[in-house]
């Protein structure tokens, strides 16, 4: 009797395991955004405005480096000479403001866009001083539950309000691989980069129990995890499709988005 109701412990434990590991859906490319110019290689981000119906993607790097916006069709309905204004890095759709807004390289703030009657961007305004983020080159998202822009830092997830203070909850990723090796005697650093990683860029999704992505390029996956930092839903990249260890990932519109730098274009995948 012994022997058997630990058989079935064992099987039961099994089964459990089985259930609980999260399997990689493969996702297929569904839109393509071309992005202009011959300046920038790295892709900032790219966001839906759901008003306006339009995706704003931009570069990272210079304020000179293109801005596009795409109707839902991917079509460009910007002109050429557009540009960021602003070393951009992360930039979101604020559903409390209705604007899109942006953060910038190091101490450059965050910014939000004038938006001319045809909704294409002529200027900016000034809404955050400083570096109001975890790190010069973090990528913020606007996590819209909570009213507040997030950051990817190490293996946490650090926010700030609207008014810029920095929220008291931390987020810890339960990542299943471990960072950089640490010396004999000394506490993890869980704010340094993770190796196989992205360690700039954080996604946005609002999926009740994965709130939150992250870019695993060692697995060539996108990892989805809840606000307890528990991977609960992964999706499988193809192969062929150029990963980086910074920025270059996004999600809007219910896409995932991947820059191909050597063709200068978001891939969308779903």
């Amino acid at each position: 009797m012994k022997k058997t109701a630990l058989l079935l412990l064992v099987i039961l434990f099994t089964g459990i395991n089985v259930i609980a590991q999260v399997i990689a859906r493969p996702l297929k490319e569904v839109a393509i955004l071309t992005m202009p110019g011959e300046n920038g290689s790295n892709g900032a981000s790219v966001v839906w405005h759901p008003v306006l119906k339009r995706y704003f993607a931009s570069f990272a790097g210079n304020a000179t480096y293109p801005l596009a916006i795409f109707d839902a069709t991917g079509k460009r309905i910007s002109p050429d000479g557009l540009e960021t204004m602003l070393d951009i890095r992360g930039m979101w759709y604020n559903t409390v403001t209705k604007m899109i807004e942006a953060n910038g390289y190091n101490d450059n703030g965050w910014i939000s866009y004038k938006l001319d009657v045809r909704g294409i961007p002529e200027g900016i305004k000034q809404i955050k001083t400083g570096q109001v983020q975890p790190d010069p080159q973090s990528v913020g998202v606007f996590d819209a539950a909570k009213k507040r822009v997030s950051f990817l830092d190490g293996r946490k997830i650090v926010s700030f309000s609207l008014q810029g203070a920095l929220a008291a909850d931390v987020i810890e990723l339960k990542y299943k691989n471990n960072p950089t090796e640490q010396p004999e005697g000394e506490l993890e650093d869980n704010s340094k980069p993770v190796a196989e990683y992205n360690a700039t860029t954080l996604c946005y999704t609002g999926i009740v129990n994965a709130e939150f992505a992250v870019l695993n390029y060692g697995e060539i996956q996108i990892e989805l995890y809840n606000r307890k930092g528990i991977l609960t839903k992964a999706f499988k990249l193809p192969e062929e499709m150029p990963l980086y260890t910074n920025f270059n990932f996004a999600y809007a519109n219910g896409i995932w988005w991947m820059f191909d730098k050597g063709n200068r274009k978001w891939v969308g995948f779903k």
